[in-house]
């Protein structure tokens, strides 16, 4: 049983993380457009009944903010959707659903809702949602940005999400004709920090002073 943790949106910044999502977006604009997958951590189990702290994956945490196990950020860069202009970079959030019962164990969670509306998506899903939706998301783009190799059981079901697009060939839908690593552009990025970063990092120094 993890103890039960509430990080205040009120203590982050909420539009860097929104800003970020932006920069990374028109990078993959400008490489070509498609969609990026970004899922968090997994859990990892200490014994039967009980887990480590956790502790979330640092790419998804830079783009988002958000602190939840079970979560994934699917970026679309190059969107299309009802007249918008083509560059226009749209965030989508799969996370854990409200549970009242489960917070009592696990710690306080946003939902889909709560976490759309704190965090700044464009749209939030509930991670059961996932599997159905991915190939949706996935169909029509020229390009999969992913970071292959890094979590065999997410490569696992990308695989399958791109199989299951491959399925429906017939009906018009396409493939990405590409799958490249994006953290090519995360690993740049993140090598020019901004002005919350060196905030963090000279508290951190004076905290181990």
């Amino acid at each position: 049983m993890n103890a039960p943790e509430i990080m205040p949106s009120s203590l982050l910044d909420i539009s860097q993380f929104a800003a970020r999502r932006a920069r990374l977006g028109q990078r993959l604009i400008a490489a070509g457009g498609g969609v990026a997958i970004i899922p968090t951590a997994p859990e990892r189990p200490r014994n039967r009944d009980t887990e480590f702290p956790y502790r979330h994956d640092s790419y998804f945490y830079y783009l988002t903010g958000f602190r939840e196990p079970e979560s994934v950020l699917v970026l679309i860069a190059g969107d299309k959707v009802a007249g918008t202009p083509v560059n226009t970079v749209r965030s989508v959030l799969f996370c854990r659903a409200k549970h009242e019962e489960r917070e009592i164990w696990d710690g306080f969670r946003y939902g889909p809702d709560g976490a759309r509306e704190t965090f700044g998506f464009n749209e939030a899903f509930s991670i059961e949602e996932l599997n159905t939706k991915l190939p949706d998301l996935i169909g029509n783009q020229p390009a999969l940005w992913y970071s292959l190799g890094h979590d065999s059981l997410w490569d696992n079901r990308i695989v399958e999400a791109l199989n299951t697009v491959r399925a429906n060939s017939r009906s018009g839908v396409r493939t990405p004709a590409d799958v490249r690593d994006v953290r090519v552009h995360l690993d740049e990025m993140r090598l020019f920090k901004d002005a919350n970063e060196i905030a963090t990092m000279r508290q951190a120094a004076e905290i181990s002073g």
